[in-house]
């Protein structure tokens, strides 16, 4: 019977979740996001008896999907995303096992989860992840950094990271499924160079529009993502570019937005815990880390949404109201 993996497949953290699992289970792993989790559940055949879904913060809504799948199959969560103690119990109760601490990245506690059954390499691709994913400092990380040349990790993991940000098409994600499984170094796999180089271009030329069309509210800076570039990585760039605390992106889908928020290294406010509350206020669901977080809310309450978020953030400062989806 097969062994399955769903794992987050827009960064590094999940891939490497994935190729972990590869390894050790010859999974078969899909790759998903939050807006196509629910598809990917429910994608799980009967012919699976283990199913691990790594790195991906489940939410209420997602439950029946894991009560049909526990009825043939074993489920373990392994993640670092916050949890809701309650949809936690939910989780138990159905029978899922769950590996969760919020210090480290998912990938580090696949790691750790299997370590016993996994080669000296496998402590190189958790190290890749989390450089990638800003959480060396994590328990399981910073032991596992501490005993290796941090130069090179870094320089592997942000090349492998900066390529996924260039290439997210489908092909070259089994490439490094394929690849990271079998414990390549990721500047010998077919393309990642390139890839990088292209995606550090790509970073260069979003700096050179942002200044002209970033709006600053205090510690906050904002805009809208126009092009294919993920809202995560242009948030990343307006931080960086405009020299504020955090930076906001959001891109129009339709009926709902879809928002990354991205803060620098010591924000004391957690941005997972101010987009989870205000997305659940405004009608959609959202959460993630300290300083990496993103929502999904229907497209008229984003004006509402910056302004409460301006308020977490600056506190009296945020009589600013202008509207800035329009």
């Amino acid at each position: 019977m097969p062994t399955a993996s769903i794992t987050h497949g827009d960064d590094l953290d999940g891939l490497t979740c994935g190729a972990l699992l590869i390894h050790l289970f010859d999974a078969v792993v899909t790759p998903a996001n939050y807006d196509d989790l629910g598809e990917a559940l429910a994608g799980i055949g009967k012919d699976v008896d283990k199913l691990y879904i790594t790195d991906l913060n489940l939410r209420e809504a997602l439950i029946p999907y894991i009560e049909v799948i526990t009825t043939h199959a074993s489920v373990t969560i392994i993640d670092h995303h916050p949890m809701d103690a309650n949809l936690a119990k939910r989780l138990r109760d159905l029978g899922v096992e769950i590996v969760h601490d919020t210090r480290d990245c998912a990938a580090a506690l696949v790691y750790d989860h299997f370590k016993d059954k996994l080669e000296i390499d496998a402590a190189r691709l958790a190290a890749y992840a989390a450089v990638s994913d800003m959480f060396e400092d994590g328990p399981v990380a910073s032991r596992l950094m501490d005993g290796m040349d941090r130069k090179f990790v870094h320089h592997e993991a942000l090349m492998l990271s900066a390529a996924l940000g260039s290439n997210q098409s489908t092909s070259f994600k089994a490439r490094l499924f394929r690849e990271l499984s079998n414990y390549a170094y990721p500047h010998r796999i077919r393309g990642v160079v390139k890839a990088s180089v292209d995606q550090l271009e790509k970073i260069v030329r979003i700096k050179e529009t942002i200044k002209g069309r970033a709006r600053v509210l205090g510690r906050l800076a904002v805009m809208e993502c126009g092009d294919d570039s993920s809202t995560g990585e242009v948030a990343n760039i307006i931080m960086d570019t405009m020299l504020v605390p955090v930076g906001m992106c959001w891109k129009d889908q339709g009926e709902m937005v879809n928002i990354s928020l991205r803060g620098e290294r010591r924000l004391p406010e957690h941005l997972g815990d101010i987009v989870s509350r205000l997305s659940a206020k405004y009608g959609g669901f959202g959460g993630g880390h300290a300083r990496a977080s993103g929502a999904k809310i229907p497209k008229e309450k984003l004006d509402a949404f910056i302004g409460d978020i301006v308020k977490a953030l600056n506190g009296p400062l945020a009589s600013a109201s202008t509207s800035l989806s329009s």
